[in-house]
């Protein structure tokens, strides 16, 4: 039980560097005041650091530069188009103490991501492998392996990727990868830009790192956006009560 509990403590965050790799020198208010909100585990040091760049993986890596200046044990990007429990830092923290090099909270999305498997709107992406394809591994995931995360399944499972929203990992995992950690894949066709940048990140984590990551589901995270309102919403949202719009609005603050 000691021997448990000084491992546990070893692996425990000992600096957690918050990275917002937002490129916008605007932020979300509610998603502000909700980060300076967050609670700090006990024993650990947290600092928030932003990330600049003329693209979201340039802007990941930058965070990701300024966390290992700083001495970061830990990196955990954290959007600033979010609201998050307060006590996620926490969660994240004991995640790792119990021996997960990497720990992730699934986001939902904005309205309709492009893929035949996906079959509804602003729902929780995250994959894991379909039946027994562990071995199907390689430099990019391809989700033919690989089915998405069912909260049926349980509170808590093991994934093989999801997006940067909240993803915390050991910085130790870095040196095992190749740079840069953070790449765009653009289309050479029409150059347009395919949003894969973070999943493939969190991919390489396990493939290059070798680490093995854990979903936390208790942990429900609000998406802040604007999006275009005509009058059928009157009627897609009639049976929708009156509280529950300032219920969302003030939930984490």
């Amino acid at each position: 039980m000691d021997l448990d509990r000084t491992i546990g403590e070893i692996l425990r965050p000992k600096r957690i560097a918050v990275c917002t790799a937002w490129g916008s020198p605007f932020v979300w208010t509610h998603g502000a005041y909700n980060m300076m909100n967050l609670e700090r585990p006990k024993d650990t040091e947290v600092r928030f650091f932003p990330g600049f760049g003329w693209c979201p993986a340039r802007r990941h890596m930058d965070g990701v530069e300024r966390a290992l200046s700083w001495g970061a044990t830990h990196v955990c990007f954290l959007g600033a188009d979010q609201m998050h429990p307060t006590d996620i830092l926490v969660k994240f923290s004991d995640h790792a103490a119990n021996g997960w090099p990497v720990v992730a909270a699934l986001v939902p999305c904005r309205g309709w991501v492009k893929s035949d498997k996906i079959d509804k709107p602003f729902i929780k992406i995250g994959w894991k492998w379909k039946d027994d394809n562990s071995n199907k591994t390689g430099d990019c995931y391809n989700t033919d392996y690989m089915k998405l995360v069912d909260p049926a399944d349980g509170p808590y499972q093991e994934i093989v990727s999801t997006g940067s929203g909240a993803l915390m990992f050991d910085v130790n995992l870095l040196g095992k990868m190749k740079k840069p950690w953070f790449t765009e894949r653009v289309s050479d066709d029409d150059y347009n830009r395919t949003a894969s940048m973070d999943t493939t990140f969190c991919y390489r984590l396990m493939v290059e790192g070798g680490a093995r990551i854990l979903c936390d589901l208790t942990i429900d995270i609000i998406h802040l956006d604007v999006f275009p309102i005509d009058e059928s919403y009157g009627d897609r949202f009639k049976d929708w009560p009156k509280w529950k719009a300032q219920e969302a609005l003030h939930k984490y603050l």
